[in-house]
């Protein structure tokens, strides 16, 4: 369990200068204690075909996808219960449309390849400086939110009882609406938990959406740009060919 005043060790080791403080608890509006990004990549797939060799490492990057699956079940529980009340910072048809253009391209492109791979893409969460925290496999079409969840779930696990995080995901706007309308995570965890989309992205979305969201207006977010995924998936290439097919075994090995 985190101590009330340090990060898990794990944390340290992956990135020092976010996580290796005594002193947690500054405030959100002040830009939080850590910032960290999320994003998934549907080109490293895992085709069916490939098979899997046997297993000779225990992965420490990637969560369980029993893990990830417990979360996607509470989510579709919470879902269906009554909305709580919730303080509406942008209007829901302008979110409506952020969500709307997004998952029907990322959609689209899951179910296409379905009858390929099992694996059709990851999710990563990363620091501020680009160094990866944890990834999770994607199995399901779209970008669903149980991915992103179950990664900011795991971390909030990891760290000090008071630390706050500011996320920068290119549809923050709808994730910030979902954990406001919903009990999908506690309420220690959402009052420490803030949201912006990515600085790339935030120009793809309705004017409303900018004005709150967008990185390069909200308080203490400094050069953030949660960008880094982008520049993680370009590493990335030296390590995964284009169109080389992998084992499951193996992709967790390299990671």
């Amino acid at each position: 369990p985190p101590s009330p005043d340090l990060c898990v060790s794990i944390l340290v080791q992956r990135c020092p200068t976010c996580f290796a403080g005594t002193m947690f608890g500054r405030p959100l509006s002040e830009g939080g204690d850590v910032h960290v990004a999320t994003d998934g990549n549907f080109h490293h797939r895992h085709r069916c075909l490939a098979g899997s060799c046997p297993p000779f490492y225990e992965p420490t990057y990637f969560i369980p996808k029993a893990q990830v699956d417990k979360v996607g079940r509470w989510i579709g529980w919470a879902c269906k219960q009554s909305p709580r009340q919730h303080r509406i910072i942008v209007p829901d048809e302008a979110i409506d449309q952020c969500e709307a253009s997004y998952e029907a391209a990322d959609s689209n492109k899951q179910k296409a390849a379905m009858d390929c791979f099992d694996d059709t893409g990851i999710m990563a969460l990363i620091c501020r400086h680009d160094i990866p925290l944890f990834f999770a496999n994607i199995d399901t079409p779209g970008k669903q939110q149980k991915y992103s969840i179950a990664l900011l779930e795991h971390l909030f696990s990891l760290l000090p009882l008071a630390a706050t995080i500011v996320v920068l995901y290119d549809i923050g706007c709808v994730l910030d609406r979902s954990l406001s309308k919903y009990d999908i995570l506690s309420d220690g965890i959402v009052s420490r938990l803030c949201f912006a989309t990515t600085a790339m992205h935030a120009y793809g979305h309705e004017w409303a959406c900018q004005l709150t969201y967008n990185p390069h207006i909200i308080d203490g977010l400094g050069l953030s740009d949660g960008e880094g995924t982008e520049r993680l998936w370009s590493r990335f290439i030296k390590l995964i060919g284009i169109e080389r097919a992998l084992s499951v075994s193996l992709i967790l090995y390299c990671n």
